[in-house]
Parts: C-alpha cells; structure tokens; sequence
C-alpha cells in the first residue's frame, strides 16, 4: 500500500541547494469546502486567493483525517492519524479544565499515545528554522512547548532574526461556522433570488442568507489572507516562500462539517511552490498525514520520527485516502472511510446512530433548525433523509465521480462487489494498524490512563560530563527533549546524543503528549 508509513528520507526538491532553505507560509482558514474561485464557484469576490492559485497550483483531492478541527489540526501537526494517537474525540481535551467532561462522563484528558508523537515544528527547529503560529493550538492534546519560537496574536516571521529561514503559521477564524450565525449580515431580495443552493438542499431563502453570509466572510477572509502575503512581498519574501492555503476541513453546514461524507473531509487546498510549475492543477489523493512529511522533505530535512504521511512533492504516492469520524460534543457517530479516486466506502461502526443527531452548538444555525423541521414534515430530500436516519448499513459505498454527493448507496450491487472488497480490506488493513482504531472513547482513556486516570509522570533527565561538554539523557525514550539558559523564555531543541557547552545555570525541558511536563535544573 502506497500510503504506508514513512521513516528516515529525505527528498530534495529540484532546484533546491542546501544553503538556500525555502521559507513556509501556512494560511489556514475553518470550515470550508471548495466555495472559492479556482474550484468553479464564484460567488465569493477572492482576488488574493485567485492570485495564489495562479502563481501556485490547486489540488482537487485534498482531504482531512477528520471532518471537525482539533483532531484533523492534530494530524496536521504530528503526520499521524488522530486513531492513532488518541486525538478523535471532540472535545476531549480541554486546556486547563478539571473534572468529567459533560459530554461524555469521563475526566478531560491529553492523550497518552504508546508511540512516539512528535509536533514537526520542533524538527524544524532543530534544523535552524524560526517557527511561528498565529494562535491557535488546537490540537485536542497538550501542545508541546518546544514546537514553536512564538505562539501568540502576535507571532510573525518578523520576529526571526536576520536572515533565518521560517515557518509561520496565520490561523483565520472569520469563516468558522459560528460567524454563519454571528455575523448576521443581511442580503437583498435581488441576491437571494439569483442564488442556487447546492442541489442537496430544499430551496429556502434562510438557507439562502447562511451560503450568503458564508461567501461574504469568504471575501473578508480574503483580505486578511492579502494582508499577510502583501507583507511577504514587502519583505522581499516572496519569490523564496513555499505557500500553503488550506482550510481545516469541510465546509460550516449542516450534511458538511462533521460527516465523513465528501463535504465534511474534502478541503481547498492551493499551493505555490518556491520554483515556478506549469502544471496549474493537480488531482493526486492528497491527506492531512502529508503535509509534515512534506514540509521537512521540501526543508531537506533528515527526521528518525514515524510518520504515516508521504510527500506529495512532484510525486503521486497515494492510493487512498482515510478519514474517521468519533464523538463530537454529545454526538457519538463512529465511522471510518476509505477513498480512491473514483469509489468512497464508509463502515459505520455503530448502525444505530444518527449523523444529524442532537449538536447544541449548530442548532444557533438557521440552516439547521429550517432542516429540522423539515425533517418533522417528512419534506427532505434524499442526501438530509439518510443524514438524519437513525439505522444505516453497516457499509456504504459511492461512486463519487457519478454520485459527488454520496446518495446512492451501491453496497448492495452485484457488480461493486469487486470494488467493495478491495475497499474492505485495505480499510480493514488501515483499522487494524491504528492504536485506537475502533475502540470505544471509555476503552481508550483506560488503556491510556488505567482505571484510575492518573496522568503519567516522566522520569527525570540526567546530565553527562563529556571531554567536550555536557550530553543531556532524557531517560524517557519517547519524550522530546529541551534547554534552556536560566532566565531564557524560549527553549531551544536539544537534538539527541548532541554536545553542549553552558557556561552557567540551565534547565531541561521534557515533553511528551499526555504527560505532565517536567523541568529540571542542572548548575
């Protein structure tokens, strides 16, 4: 299987010499699907966005590990799939919260993965990079303190010193769902009236005003995206920065946010490389798990940390895509997908559930209260029919190419049988490789934390004289390992087995997920 895990490489870029490493621009925006221009949907004005696309190139298959934000961040940030390192669950971490979480009755916790979890940030920083992210840590885990040179409002390339190469981080909150409701911007009569919905939904001007609203925080989304490259082209930047702009997964409705469905999975995604393409479009099979990989292959950076994603680099190295749905808030919808370039499996791992179940946070939504009463009158179409059914099929199998918004379901057809057995084993495959592939949220957190749901403590690191200096032994294998000056605020990456030479008072920092982090002082 092509999409298998991926250690020690190292990939060269074309073009790329050793002494003059890219810089890395992410813009990340929530809760979008492919509402933009270079995705055939005008209906945002995005001048900056179609810029990028036509420096750059789009990708048409780019998916999420999962269809809400923290757990697919958490794949972002690691190259690992959330069932993977414990981080499926939304939400379950919760930073500085004590106690049982209402949603589920169990303590809010970090995840305490029996792998080694790394943030890739900090292999970066160990490789001379300046690593900036601008705010958000939204990773369903405890982020680690050793991943960024700055993470705050205020966090920018800027802040580097001279000339060292950077990745920066730019999170964009205006189009998340809530500002679907927030905003409240009102449109006219003459807008609604020339507006189609996506034909999945009832024709209903309140509908309507939600996509509105949600393209006019598109265009606003797109100013503060040019405000940012502008910046990099001040800056002199811009030419020798590789660009990502992505969203964190599927678009802010009902049916896309939260399902395993194409809407809820599929993200844009735009990239303008440091050496200018021709090629102005790209279809390869694109996961979240990727990114990271390619990030340090694009950096030239060698890494001895496992990774479940591939560089996607002038290189298709994708079969398949997975994606998995668990808990979110109170709505327990446990599914797990599999997708090639033509056909979508879903297992739903639980019959007895309900996709368009019970969500406090998007019933403020007028797109979904309008859906729920629909759904009393029996008036839905067939996409809302089976996302409110509460039986379904143990599988579901799509067409996407005939069928994009998965309604018909082909489970049952002779001559899929072929199709759905070579789906179903390698998603069975993918499953039984995961830590926590299809265990219960409960299941989890005890193999995790044991019955008492003790967080785990580290063991204290030691100090080594050496001819030349000082070597630092972690005593905890899995753990990365930091120090620092005394009175220094930011922590500096200590690569394992390095050498070094403090002429005065450090101290060692110790992180790993699910752990309480530890310092300790050496004179």
């Amino acid at each position: 299987m092509k999409n298998s895990f991926v250690c020690f490489f190292i990939l060269i870029f074309s073009g790329l010499h050793a002494q003059e490493k890219p810089n890395f621009l992410w813009l990340v925006c929530e809760d979008q699907s492919l509402f933009f221009a270079p995705y055939g949907d005008s209906n945002a004005y995005t001048p900056n966005i179609n810029q990028l696309a036509k420096d750059g190139i789009v990708y048409e298959n780019c998916f999420s590990t999962s269809p809400v934000c923290a757990p697919s961040r958490s794949s972002l940030i690691t190259g690992l799939y959330p069932t993977n390192i414990g981080t499926q669950h939304m939400r379950a971490y919760k930073r500085g919260k004590r106690g049982n979480n209402p949603h589920n009755n169990l303590p809010f916790y970090s995840p305490v993965p029996e792998r080694r979890v790394q943030f890739f940030t900090e292999i970066l920083r160990a490789g001379n990079y300046y690593c900036s992210n601008n705010s958000k840590e939204d990773y369903n885990m405890h982020c680690s303190p050793l991943a960024w040179d700055e993470s705050s409002p205020k966090a920018h390339w800027r802040k580097r010193e001279g000339s060292q190469p950077f990745f920066s981080v730019f999170n964009f909150s205006r189009s998340h769902e809530s500002n679907v409701w927030n905003k409240e911007i009102e449109h006219s009569s003459h807008d609604i009236n020339k507006f189609n919905l996506p034909s999945i939904f009832p024709d209903n001007n309140l509908i309507k005003r939600d996509f509105l609203t949600n393209y006019k925080n598109i265009e606003k989304l797109d100013e503060q995206i040019g405000a940012i490259i502008q910046q990099l082209k001040e800056d002199g930047l811009y030419e020798n920065t590789i660009i990502f702009f992505f969203s964190d997964h599927g678009g802010p409705f009902p049916g896309y946010k939260r399902s395993i469905h194409d809407l809820g999975i599929q993200c844009p995604f735009i990239a303008k490389w440091e050496k200018e393409t021709s090629v102005k479009r790209n279809s390869q099979m694109i996961s979240f798990v990727d990114f990271a990989p390619t990030v340090l292959a694009a950096a030239n950076l060698n890494f001895d940390y496992e990774m479940e994603g591939v560089s996607f680099y002038k290189t298709n190295q994708r079969d398949y895509i997975f994606a998995g749905t668990d808990r979110f808030d109170q709505l327990k919808t446990q599914t797990r997908c599999i997708r090639n370039a033509q056909y979508k499996l879903i297992l739903n791992l639980d019959t007895n559930q309900c996709s368009g179940g019970e969500i406090v946070y998007r019933n403020q939504m007028a797109t979904t209260q309008v859906l729920n009463n629909l759904k009393d009158k029996e008036q839905l179409g067939p996409y809302f029919k089976n996302w409110f059914t509460k039986t379904k099929t143990r599988y579901e199998l799509y067409d996407i190419r005939k069928d994009p918004f998965e309604v018909e379901n082909l489970i049952d057809e002779t001559e899929y049988k072929e199709v759905f057995s070579n789906l179903k084993k390698e998603l069975d495959n993918w499953i039984s490789s995961s830590d926590y592939g299809a265990m219960s949220e409960k299941s989890m957190v005890e193999k995790m934390l044991g019955a008492s749901f003790n967080q785990p403590e580290l063991n204290v690191p030691t100090v080594k004289k050496m001819n030349s200096g000082l070597m630092i032994e972690s005593n905890n294998p899995l753990a990365s390992v930091g120090w620092r000056f005394i009175g220094e605020d930011k922590w500096r990456i200590y690569p394992e087995n390095s050498i070094i030479q403090p002429k005065e008072a450090f101290e060692v920092m110790l992180f790993q997920v699910g752990y309480k982090p530890l310092v300790t002082k050496f004179n």
